[in-house]
Order: structure tokens, then sequence, then C-alpha cells
């Protein structure tokens, strides 16, 4: 049986960013999703709203099974959880949940995605998450600098097909 579980990567900017403060300044957090039958990541994107996405995963029942602290190059440190999923329902919500919330610029709007996503039908989000995976897969391989922004225009079509934009 396998094991669905994500956790948090933070990859250095090219140049500082003037709309954050602190961390975020010089770094940006990417999300990575793995199975623990394959050992690299089976997706991985910029990522925002940490909080909101390791909260979402309590609702799907998913546990912090370790948090480690990492030295970044400007000596300070950030938690790194690592959160196991129960099943791969529950992995693609948590995927196709953080994947829109991604595309958000202010967590107004979370919660309506939230519920959205808990009551979305299984089919169509096997659908969604399918088609970000392998998007995922192509574009990472093809190195296309802007592939990120493909991959997240899955979230964007959530939002667009729900008009929560």
């Amino acid at each position: 049986m396998a094991e669905y579980y994500f956790t948090f990567k933070v990859k250095k900017r090219k140049k500082p960013s003037e709309e954050y403060e602190g961390v975020l300044r010089n770094y940006r957090f990417y999300i990575e999703y793995y199975t623990q039958l394959n050992g690299e990541p089976k997706i991985s994107f910029p990522v925002r709203f940490v909080e909101n996405i390791l909260n979402f995963s309590n609702d799907l029942g998913g546990e912090v099974k370790e948090v480690r602290k990492v030295r970044l190059s400007n000596g300070r440190c950030y938690e790194k959880p690592t959160v196991v999923l129960p099943n791969e329902i529950a992995f693609r919500r948590h995927l196709l949940f953080s994947l829109t919330a991604s595309t958000y610029r202010k967590p107004g709007k979370l919660g309506t995605l939230r519920n959205l996503v808990l009551n979305l039908n299984a089919n169509f989000l096997n659908v969604l998450t399918n088609m970000a995976i392998e998007r995922y897969a192509e574009l990472k391989t093809s190195g296309n600098p802007a592939w990120i922004w493909y991959v997240l225009r899955v979230g964007r079509a959530v939002k667009t097909l729900y008009r929560m934009d």
C-alpha cells in the first residue's frame, strides 16, 4: 500500500522580492508531493499560505510525521514539516487545494476553496490532478523556464470554473 505525503522546500530567489519581509524576501517556498514507493517528488511547485495548507491537511486526516529545523544560507532557520496523508483521494484533494491556493494573492477566499475541494466529485478530482501531474512531468524535463506557470494553470482553471476569482 502506498503512503502519500508532502513536505516543503525552500529555494533562493535570484533577486530579493520587495513585496516581502524576512525569509520570504530572499527565498520561495515549494511544496513537494511524494509517494513512499518513489523516492523523487511526484510534483513540486511554488506555494503560498503555508499555514492554510497545513490546516487543510488536518481536515483531510493528515498527520505531521516529523518537523525538522533547516538552516538557510543567511543563518535563519525554518521548520520543515513532513505530513502523511491517509489515502490517494486525500492526496489528490490536497494537491488540488494547494495548486489553486497558490494562484491567490490574498487568503480571503481560501475558506470557499476549502469547502469546494472537500465536496468535489472524485472522478473530476482525478482528471484535474492527473492533468497537473502530467504537465509537471512533461514541462520539467523540457527545460522550459515557465513550466511553473503552466502547472499552476490547473489551479487557475478551477478558480475560473467555479467563479472564485
